[in-house]
């Protein structure tokens, strides 16, 4: 309830500073407490991004894949592929390659999680590829929603863990073990300003009329971007034309995520192996720090196979036959899925032993390391430095994902409810008018996911 009431209290500041933002400098409000600042002068560089039309046009078009699956893809060549049955074979096709590829890309992610029966990722990888980044983010609320739901009936829905919540670099998520380092502002300013210019691009290249560009502010904190076309001139265009647009800006977004993903991929060897030198040089021992009786994930309570096993400032010397000189010889060490050989020095009788730990469902062994470090060993400069930018670009990479599959949301104010509406109207009787099938489609999907994100934030109440 403190949560909620903090909440309530920030809003109020907001709509405080956006009223006087209005009031002293004639600054618009967005949603009530959100400051715009509106300039036309950048909107001569969106005619230049304009003129690579083919190239923005192709990479929209993988966006509407990406964020709508199979759906995405039939939505695209109806007009080329008349036939229906050729066209429900081709869906058909189209979401069996997509649902394989969600299934190798998030293996790691969906089956070593115990919280994830197999029968649910079963249906995330499928709904996943019928429905895209879409329907992996709609999905991921559903497990979320389920599982707060089953600890509300055993009375536990106090430590479960919510399925959303605010994104504020710097400050940790109330109830959940998420946390953005203060430098996540730049990367998501940055990456909505790529965001909304990527949408204005695919405007200009069907001369839609930009009337301005700017910024939204939450107070003095700056949130995001804007684009702001002429919307009567917008409407006139083709529908699929539209759908471009919208999915312009999550597919900048998903595209800089991949970027920055390969390049931590080559280059986080040879800092974690020079890191790993300078911490073997540092680290004089580690230790058992503390031992749980039990470990537990969102409400769910499982055994620590540590307890009564270890004890507190154990000399931690070997894992599985590999010496240990430092904390990342412990993580690589250990195996998450085998007996686990440790060999322990009691510190104050000097006593080694051995023991055989293998963790629990978690990956979790149920202990915390800590580490005795020389007072005199002097850290490289680099070594901060290889660090620092490696973890940059992986939140680089983390954040702009994350504004990618929440954008593709099939409602508004996402680009993905105007996207969904067109696509998925199509699919409704010709007898009712475009603008009333498009409005059931929101309808729809809008009632679903506002459900959803209200049993997410259940928590936030106990």
């Amino acid at each position: 309830m403190i949560v909620i009431l903090w909440i309530i209290l920030v809003i109020l500041i907001l709509i405080l500073t956006s009223r006087l933002a209005k009031l002293l400098f004639g600054f618009d409000y967005y949603l009530g407490f959100l400051i715009m600042i509106r300039t036309t002068k950048f909107i001569k560089y969106l005619d230049t991004l304009a003129r690579a039309k083919k190239l923005l046009v192709i990479l929209a078009d993988i966006g509407i894949v990406l964020g709508f699956g199979a759906f995405g893809f039939d939505y695209l060549i109806k007009d080329k592929v008349k036939n229906r049955f050729y066209r429900f074979l081709i869906f058909i096709g189209v979401a069996f390659i997509l649902t394989i590829i969600t299934y190798f890309s998030t293996y790691s992610l969906l089956t070593n999680n115990p919280l994830i029966s197999s029968g649910f990722m079963i249906f995330m990888v499928i709904f996943t590829g019928i429905m895209g980044l879409s329907g992996f983010t709609m999905g991921s609320l559903v497990f979320s929603a389920f599982d707060i739901i089953s600890k509300l009936f055993m009375g536990t829905a106090g430590s479960a863990c919510p399925g959303v919540g605010l994104v504020i670099p710097g400050v940790k998520m109330p109830k959940m073990d998420f946390f953005i380092p203060w430098y996540g502002w730049l990367i998501l300013i940055a990456s909505a300003i790529i965001h909304e210019f990527a949408h204005g691009a695919l405007l200009r290249t069907i001369k839609v009329k930009i009337k301005s560009m700017g910024f939204i502010l939450a107070a003095i904190l700056p949130l995001g971007a804007f684009v702001e076309p002429n919307d009567k001139d917008l409407w006139k265009h083709k529908k699929k034309s539209i759908v471009r647009m919208y999915s312009a800006g999550p597919t900048s977004n998903t595209l800089i995520a991949l970027v920055f993903l390969v390049i931590a991929l080559l280059i986080s060897p040879p800092i974690l192996s020079y890191t790993k030198s300078i911490d073997a040089q540092r680290d004089l021992d580690i230790f058992v720090h503390s031992v749980e009786s039990t470990t537990e994930v969102c409400g769910s309570v499982y055994d620590s196979p540590a307890y009564g096993v270890l004890d507190e400032n154990d000399l931690i010397i070997s894992v599985n036959g590999i010496n240990i000189d430092s904390r990342q010889d412990l993580t690589s060490a250990s195996k998450l899925d085998q007996n686990n050989l440790f060999v322990l020095k009691n510190k104050e009788t000097g006593i080694e032993r051995e023991v055989n730990l293998k963790p629990n469902e978690m990956g979790r062994f149920g202990f915390t390391s800590g580490v005795k470090e020389d007072p005199n060993f002097v850290i490289p400069g680099k070594y901060k430095f290889y660090k620092h930018t490696l973890a940059v670009i992986v939140w680089i990479a983390i954040l702009n994902l994350l504004i990618a599959t929440v954008n593709f949301l099939p409602t508004v104010p996402f680009d993905g409810g105007a996207m969904s509406q067109i696509i998925f109207s199509g699919y409704l009787k010709k007898k009712r008018k475009e603008e009333k099938r498009m409005r059931l489609v929101q309808r729809f999907f809008g009632t679903i996911i506002v459900i959803l994100l209200l049993l997410n934030i259940i928590p936030y109440f106990f």
